[in-house]
């Protein structure tokens, strides 16, 4: 569908005419049309290594804009020092939303004992209880007319085909703005602004970094 109307607001973009513009813009430049329409808007973030350069970004652009971090319960202390250390510095307006479950019930409801040797379809049902059903629920709280995400073209081959505007399937305007930046842009923008490169990621719900969980490709039957 290249043009859609969202139905909250009864507004018409069309994602074919975005995308013409968006593609070779800066991701400066997507945020501040973002901004500019005047509308609820949300960020979110999984405190990842390189993930100082759109919170940054966004928070200085528009620091009224809600950060949505969904906390799995699954997160190692030093990516939690990483979001303490962000959320100081960035003075964030950080939105946290967790499983209703904790992580050992969660392993107990899919048959496992500990994230290790996960089958395929353990992980997506991990996946569904600590990440998936917290974000829909932050979702439906927040109601968000555009959601700015992180993600870049060369983390996974699924990223690699999307468009830096798109529409997910609740109607809300997907925009990546830093979709076509390389790693090494982003440890540039991080060198240039001064802001620290966090610790490896590690996601229980994936068995690869370079997967999908199941947050940017689908919703849940919550």
């Amino acid at each position: 569908m290249s043009s859609a109307v969202f139905a909250r607001k009864n507004v018409a973009w069309d994602l074919d005419a975005l995308n013409e513009t968006f593609d070779g813009a800066s991701p400066e430049t997507i945020v501040r049309w973002a901004l500019a329409q005047n509308l609820q808007i949300v960020t979110s973030t999984s405190f990842g290594s390189q993930s100082a350069a759109m919170l940054h970004l966004v928070n200085k652009l528009g620091p009224f804009v809600p950060t949505l971090w969904i906390d799995s319960g699954f997160a190692p202390a030093n990516t939690r020092e990483f979001n303490r250390q962000l959320v100081e510095q960035l003075d964030l307006n950080l939105v946290t939303y967790r499983p209703k479950l904790t992580p050992l019930r969660c392993l107990h409801a899919i048959g496992a004992a500990g994230t290790e040797d996960l089958s395929e379809e353990q992980r997506a049902q991990l996946a569904n209880l600590v990440k998936i059903e917290p974000f829909e629920r932050a979702m439906s709280a927040l109601k968000p007319h555009i959601w700015l995400t992180g993600i870049r073209a060369e983390e996974t081959s699924f990223r690699a085909k999307l468009r830096p505007a798109s529409w997910d399937d609740r109607g809300i305007l997907k925009l990546a703005p830093f979709l076509h930046s390389s790693e090494a842009d982003i440890d540039a923008y991080l060198t240039q602004h001064k802001l620290p490169t966090g610790p490896a990621s590690v996601d229980p719900t994936k068995a690869a970094p370079h997967l999908e969980c199941g947050l940017h490709t689908r919703r849940s039957e919550f």
